[in-house]
């Protein structure tokens, strides 16, 4: 393939731009608007003449912004759904510190990320899906990012069906150039610290460059934001039922955990007035338990008090990262049409996560004849004909769970580029890159110890308390006292805990030959075509820990090994057409074709291509359409994950507190199942639920059909400044889902008829209380996501602008906005075929409006930056007919909009210092149950942020 390789010039590492917007200039220099090479395509010509929409970021904005990791900037874009993040993925276990792109909120599986053109290995998340993590790219090294969608799979491959991000490096580097920078939040809670250097060189007949950087974030816990109690929603006292006008539910802030937090323990026993059976809390002063003082209104939705109960303000909010980067290239002419190069790549990054020790959540039951238990405890469950007693107790003395994730990541790659005849460039490149994770669980309980340990009784012959089983004594067992704070000892601790490690290897191994030209002339100008092979392999190795692998620990969760792998082969071309041009109505006009096979391993053959155009009927206007199909192979993750068992928080859809907060369906069903609508109290108020999480080997291939529709202006009458909007409308069939184990529950009931799918995955214990929920992948979604993109880019030289002479500054202006009109989630029932359609645009993690917007002024020496972010109101949900029948006015989300200001000033010494203020009025997150604590990924968690940098160079031309 090597040898049958052919390509574009310099695709292994392309200077590649963005469409709608150029790089904004340095200062002093003058002021144009650079037609260049854009990503959504390998064939070359202006981002604003192509057919396909490509939004970019240049290096002096994440400079202005002061941005260290290269997620927080793309998050930002419109365009960009919450994906994985430092602000998202504490309590995960698997996904801390991994920072992975969502476009148009369809999965970060369906996004792919481009390092100079070319795929690069992937990371695992916690279901041991490939994705690449944007952590491995230092912000500094970045000289452009692009964000291109739809109609980009037959370009560059599966995985694009929501479109391509495309990280474009710095290259060419002549001397030394170092950076530093600090910054803070207004509080002092959270810092951040980047420094590096970057060196090159240029010799006779070629570059060589080399860049070493250490970025360090730090710790912000859910007590430096005041949310360690929660803001939610609860049963409104005074509703008297449907249709009476008054909400089901109301908010309500400063919530405690009644059974999750407390080092105590809580239950619900015959401990109340007279006997009667309540909420009750262990006092140790008392050595019984006493009614737990929850608050006038008692203990709210089967979990939350109002006055007594745990927080969770020692967890992590946002994880402290430290990460070193070290990337270096290479070239050498070998001959006057033919270049080699090399490039290497190394990350190391660290992330770490602590949430509230192990618990229990009437998972462990205590006997009568256990002697820790006080005599007045044990009287009272006599008296009430008990023979044991189950409780809630976070178990302090063992710690703080903790995760501690270490990645590394490495890469190289070789290859040749050249060119030949007039206008003819190829390249040929081999890659190699692993990602090796390491995932160390602290103070994990062994069940099985515990469970030992937990059942104690008082040895006849030394009158000591020990475990019961003589096996468990034979092992060291150590007996537990539960009752009261600070009582399980250190010895029990030591026999129960276990700190244990898994480690996921993965890697690719990519071979890719490209060519491309002038295929030949047409009086409109050259037929352009490209075309190229690929061969990609993807493999896994994943080693759980011995106590991951036979479910010795905590919520007795288990995971299996993995070593398996999947290759592909592709062919691929493209071709741009222009029919004519400089004619009465038509400056100009071209069609373009793109055709791609690939040939899976797993998942067979499989098609995709493009069909796109443009039409420029004078030259201030151009219109463009791309008609495209995109096709998505499962991951390695999706058909071999492990299988995880494991323990969750549920609802049960037919609480009588949540009838009606699904569909209309809900409350008759739930009757259909026999369970009384008043006094129907389920467990999952009080304990958690088993969920069976795994893969599935028989999964199909996703399909997609993509269409954008669009216009460019670029008035004569106004030089600088462009205008682009473009309608995009994605369909996606037979889609990979695993849509989680509570939207199984919620669906069984909120769909037409009991006879689904879901209601199948799912086992209800005799009782009518919920025993274990599958969650597996199934080919069984539909996706449809349609909307507007818009682009407007301005720059000019005020002076000109006024009609003067002299030096007033450049402004350099763009605002980038996206309209999301549908997203549209396609339930299919396999058995009957019948389809259910979900919209959840304009809900809480959909907004329909959302912009960017960047402002710079250049003078001299000297420039100031505003930056600005919008995100516009939501509801709840979509699903609710009578949002005033749920949660009233609360029903709608409000927007709100960010600021961020900076400015730059050029010292003698080539010394650049930035100064500047991130969130700049100490916005968010938004006062609202669902936005409280920035779970959308939209509200800021850190608050007002000021950072102060240099960069100085030295050398070079």
């Amino acid at each position: 393939m090597l040898a049958a390789g052919v390509s574009l010039a310099a695709l292994a590492a392309p200077a590649i731009a963005s469409a709608q917007s150029a790089p904004a200039p340095e200062a002093g220099e003058t002021t144009r608007v650079d037609e260049v090479v854009v990503t959504g395509s390998r064939l070359q010509r202006s981002g604003l003449d192509a057919p396909t929409p490509t939004v970019g970021l240049s290096a002096e904005i994440l400079e202005a912004k002061g941005i260290t990791n290269i997620v927080d900037i793309l998050n930002e874009m419109p365009q960009v759904a919450t994906g994985l993040s430092n602000a998202n993925t504490s309590f995960s276990f698997g996904n801390i510190g991994l920072n992975q792109i969502n476009l148009r909120n369809l999965g970060v599986r369906r996004t792919l990320t481009l390092v100079n053109g070319r795929r690069r290995a992937g990371t695992p998340d916690d279901s041991n899906f490939l994705a690449f993590d944007l952590s491995n790219i230092p912000a500094a090294l970045v000289q452009r990012v692009e964000v291109q969608t739809g109609g980009t799979s037959a370009v560059y491959g599966a995985d694009a069906v929501a479109g391509v991000v495309n990280l474009i490096l710095k290259d060419d580097f002549d001397g030394l150039e170092g950076h530093i920078q600090y910054g803070s939040d207004e509080g002092g809670d959270y810092d951040t610290l980047t420094y590096g250097l970057t060196t090159g060189v240029n010799y006779d007949r070629g570059n060589a460059v080399l860049h070493l950087s250490r970025t360090e974030s730090g710790l912000l816990t859910r007590r430096d934001r005041n949310l360690g109690t929660r803001y939610a929603f609860v049963p409104n006292p005074a509703n008297t039922g449907p249709d009476d006008g008054i909400p089901a539910r109301i908010p309500m802030r400063d919530l405690r955990f009644a059974y999750f937090g407390l080092s105590a323990p809580t239950s619900y026993l015959p401990f109340g007035p007279g006997g009667t059976w309540t909420d009750v809390i262990f006092d140790s002063g008392l050595q019984t338990f006493r009614p737990l003082d929850a608050g006038p209104l008692g203990v709210l939705n089967g979990s939350y008090s109002q006055v007594e109960g745990g927080t969770q303000n020692a967890d992590t909010l946002v994880a402290p990262l430290e990460r070193t980067n070290i990337y270096t290239r290479a070239d050498y002419q070998l001959t006057n049409n033919i270049k080699i190069f090399g490039e290497a790549m190394f990350a190391d990054i660290t992330a770490e996560d602590r949430i509230g020790a192990v618990f229990d959540s009437w998972s462990t039951f205590v006997s009568i004849d256990n002697p820790y238990m006080p005599t007045a405890v044990r009287d009272g469950l006599i008296a009430a004909g008990q023979t044991s007693m189950g409780y809630a107790r976070q178990h302090d003395e063992f710690g703080m769970r903790g995760t501690d994730m270490n990645r590394k990541y490495y890469s190289i790659a070789a290859g040749l580029e050249g060119e030949f005849g007039n206008n003819w460039q190829w390249s040929a490149v081999y890659e190699y890159g692993e990602s090796q994770t390491t995932n160390r669980n602290l103070n994990d309980r062994i069940d099985a110890n515990w469970f030992e340990a937990s059942d104690a009784i008082r040895d006849i012959g030394s009158g000591e308390i020990v475990c019961r089983s003589v096996e468990a004594r034979a092992r060291g067992c150590v007996p537990v006292n539960i009752f009261g704070s600070g009582t399980i000892s250190a010895a029990a601790v030591d026999y129960i805990s276990a700190d244990h490690t898994s480690t996921t290897d993965t890697s690719q191994t990519l071979i890719q030959g490209l060519i491309a030209g002038d295929l030949f002339q047409l009086p409109a100008g050259a037929v352009k075509v490209s075309a190229g092979v690929e061969y990609r392999k993807d493999a896994i190795d994943f080693r759980p820990s011995y106590v991951w692998e036979h479910a010795q620990g905590f919520f007795a969760s288990q995971f299996s090994p993995i070593s398996e792998s999947n290759e592909v082969r592709e062919a691929f071309a493209e071709v741009l057409v222009p029919l004519i041009r400089d004619r009465p109505f038509i400056h100009s006009l071209e069609v373009e074709g793109a055709y791609r096979v690939s040939d899976y391993e797993r998942a067979g053959n499989v098609e995709s291509w493009k069909l796109a155009g443009s039409w420029a009927p004078i030259p201030d206007i151009r219109f463009r359409v791309t008609k495209a199909t995109a096709v998505r192979a499962p991951s390695l993750g999706e058909m071999f994950n492990p299988g995880s068992r494991g323990a969750m928080g549920l609802s049960d859809p037919c609480d009588p507190n949540l009838l009606d907060s699904g569909t209309a369906n809900r409350r008759a069903n739930c009757l259909a199942l026999g369970f009384d609508p008043v006094t129907w109290d389920p467990n999952t108020r009080r304990m958690t639920t088993l969920v069976f999480s795994t893969g599935n080997p028989n999964l199909g291939v996703e399909e997609a059909d993509t269409l954008t529709v669009g216009a460019v202006v670029r008035p004569r009458f106004l030089p600088g400044f462009a205008f682009s909007a473009d309608y995009y409308n994605i369909k996606l069939d037979g889609g990979i889902s695993r849509i989680g184990a509570q939207q199984t529950l919620d669906n069984c009931v909120d769909l037409p008829t009991l006879s689904n799918q879901f209601c199948d995955m799912f086992t209800r214990r005799g009782d009518g209380n919920i025993q274990e929920v599958l969650d597996s992948y199934i080919n069984v979604a539909s996706f449809e996501v349609e909307g507007v993109d818009f682009e407007a880019t301005y720059r000019t030289d005020i002076a000109e602008l006024l009609g003067r002479n002299d030096d007033l500054g450049r402004i350099s202006l763009q605002a980038v906005a996206s309209y999301l009109k549908h997203n549209i989630y396609i339930d299919r029932d396999l058995a009957t075929g019948a389809e259910t359609a979900f919209d959840s645009a304009g809900e809480s993690g959909n907004p329909e409006l959302r912009a960017l917007m960047n402002a710079t002024y250049y003078r001299s020496n000297f420039s100031v930056n505003w930056s600005s972010r919008y995100v516009g109101e939501t509801v709840t949900s979509n699903s609710v007919l009578n949002p005033a029948e749920d949660v009233g006015a609360y029903y709608n989300i409000p927007s709100v909009w960010y600021h961020d200001l900076s400015a730059s000033v050029d010292l003698p010494g080539d010394v650049r210092v930035t100064a500047g203020i991130r969130n700049l009025f100490d916005e968010g997150p938004r006062d609202h149950p669902f936005t409280a604590r920035g779970n959308q990924g939209m509200d800021d968690l850190i608050g007002r942020f000021y950072f102060l940098g240099a960069k100085w160079r030295f050398g070079g031309q």
